[in-house]
């Protein structure tokens, strides 16, 4: 037996057996034997050391041949774990693509020198190794946090606010901390502010308060600076959690904060509005607009950062009942998205009930609750395996190529919401136009987006704005357009990456269309 087909062997068999002890990834690496992780970094099997999974798969490829002849193309794709009423996410960093990781195969483990030495250094020899050129420093960075549905979380006998940003000042094991932070949404306050107060006053905590105005044009770094600054002037210490409550814009602002002041600090997420509950509190992205000096353009999170919140508290019902209509259609744009790319029972939910879901503003029945649930679900299914998006084909941009430059436009009255509509119903169009959808779904889809009194059309999306956001997408995903359209079938998607301006003004003559019909 040769070297490679001997060291293979072993890779495969103790990358399974530490597989099939533990699902953590530190005990992954940990309960590897020394030789077989000086293998792992010596071939760099593994793009992501925290990918485990993959580094087995590819091992187990290279095993059927040899590592002079690369022909591994292998990917991997975990699935989150059921959810109940605590839906908790542990990510392993990082999955890489069939096509990333076949051309790392081809290109880059026939050009490794077949051994390089690795020497671990006795103080660290988990983690730091002596090369033939330096040091390699491996360090795993395993990220777990819960998503919490709660209800009446403002009573003072929910203790989810209280416990979540750090022991009550009575347990007794406890250093006890009477005062608490929180950034929080200028409106959220006005209709919650004296609740919110008065919930910390009850548990004898003095709750400092950092107001934010929660519009899109309020997004920018200066917000996050004078975050920072209430930061210092409160003396948030590092390992103090505080509180981010509001929608999507404030999250952001705070989440941006949080991964800055002293270079991260803990925060929790408590999103007040539909859109923010199914969108952007369950990931680990935060970013804000940025105004370029140079180019004199505004560019839609062009600055942010990836950086988890230690949890998040949902609380559809107090909440969403204090948005006005077009708020809760506008959270209705990313549910319906989901529909669209991932789940024919969603977007089933919102045939059958949607008019009743938005007239309702979601409130406690088993329809409302099932829709916000499988919204989240199918979120933390798509973003879990792929956090830090070394995926770029992601089925959950669909909705986010002509939208991100539509809403930065000056004058264009769109919420995140409505703008991610009306880029979906146009990407529907262009699945149609490809052969990939029937009239009958586009007509099915465009009667759904009606009865949640989403906008299908808008002027402002012209042959000059389309092609600006394909070339946007090209650079954002990394040389390649990658736009998720709708194939075979309403609930199932793909992404493609070769849409031409032709096709744009064929697929924008039916969009306009369509706006003066009424089906």
């Amino acid at each position: 037996m040769s070297l490679s087909e001997s060291l293979s062997e072993s890779l495969s068999e103790s990358l399974s057996e530490s597989l099939s002890e533990s699902k953590s990834v530190i005990d992954q690496w940990s309960k590897l034997d020394l030789t077989t992780r000086k293998a792992i970094l010596s071939y760099e099997a593994s793009l992501s050391l925290t990918a485990i999974e993959t580094a087995t798969e590819t091992a187990t490829t290279i095993s059927s041949s040899s590592l002079s002849r690369s022909s591994s193309r292998s990917s991997s794709r975990s699935s989150s774990d059921d959810t109940s009423s605590a839906i908790s996410l542990s990510s392993k960093s990082s999955s890489s693509s069939e096509n990333e990781m076949h051309n790392y195969s081809e290109t880059s483990l026939t050009s490794l020198t077949p051994l390089t030495p690795l020497t671990p250094l006795p103080r660290a020899p988990n983690n730091i190794f002596r090369t033939s050129t330096g040091y390699r420093n491996v360090f795993t960075l395993p990220i777990s946090y819960d998503v919490n549905l709660s209800t009446s979380i403002l009573s003072p006998s929910n203790l989810s606010l209280l416990h979540a940003t750090g022991p009550p000042s009575s347990t007794p094991t406890s250093t006890p901390t009477s005062t608490r932070f929180a950034a929080m949404d200028s409106t959220v306050f006005e209709i919650f502010g004296q609740k919110i107060l008065s919930y910390f006053t009850f548990h004898s905590i003095s709750l400092t308060v950092h107001l934010i105005d929660g519009e899109e044009i309020n997004k920018t770094p200066e917000a996050v600076t004078a975050l920072i600054d209430s930061l210092c002037l409160y003396k948030l210490k590092r390992r103090e959690p505080f509180l981010a409550i509001g929608g999507g814009v404030l999250l952001d602002i705070a989440g941006m904060a949080a991964s800055l002041y002293r270079r991260g600090v803990p925060f929790v997420r408590v999103p007040t509005t539909l859109l923010a509950i199914v969108d952007a509190s369950v990931g680990v992205k935060n970013g804000v607009d940025f105004c370029c000096r140079k180019t004199k353009h505004s560019y839609k999170n062009r600055t942010g950062t990836f950086y988890a919140p230690v949890s998040c508290l949902l609380d559809a019902g107090t909440f969403i009942k204090t948005q006005n209509r077009r708020n809760v259609s506008n959270g209705c744009g990313e549910i319906m998205k989901l529909a669209l790319v991932r789940s024919a029972e969603l977007f089933q939910l919102l045939e059958d009930h949607g008019e009743e879901l938005v007239e309702s503003k979601f409130q406690s029945n088993p329809t409302a609750n099932r829709v916000i649930e499988l919204s989240i679900e199918i979120m933390l299914e798509e973003l879990g395996p792929n956090l830090w998006e070394h995926n770029l084909d992601r089925c959950v941009d669909y909705g986010h190529t002509f939208s991100k430059v539509l809403e930065m436009l000056p004058n264009v009255d769109l919420m995140h919401g409505e703008a991610v509509n009306i880029d979906g119903f146009f990407s529907a169009i262009l699945s149609y136009k490809r052969n990939l959808l029937t009239m009958q779904e586009v007509e099915r889809i465009y009667r759904v987006m009606t009865k949640l009194q989403l906008p299908t059309f808008c002027d402002d999306l012209t042959i000059e704005v389309a092609w600006a956001a394909c070339l946007d997408a090209v650079e954002h995903r990394h040389g390649a357009q990658r736009i998720p359209l709708l194939s075979r079938r309403i609930g199932n998607s793909i992404c493609v990456s070769d849409i031409t301006r032709e096709e744009l003004k064929e697929g924008l003559c039916m969009f306009h269309d369509f706006g003066n019909v009424v089906l």
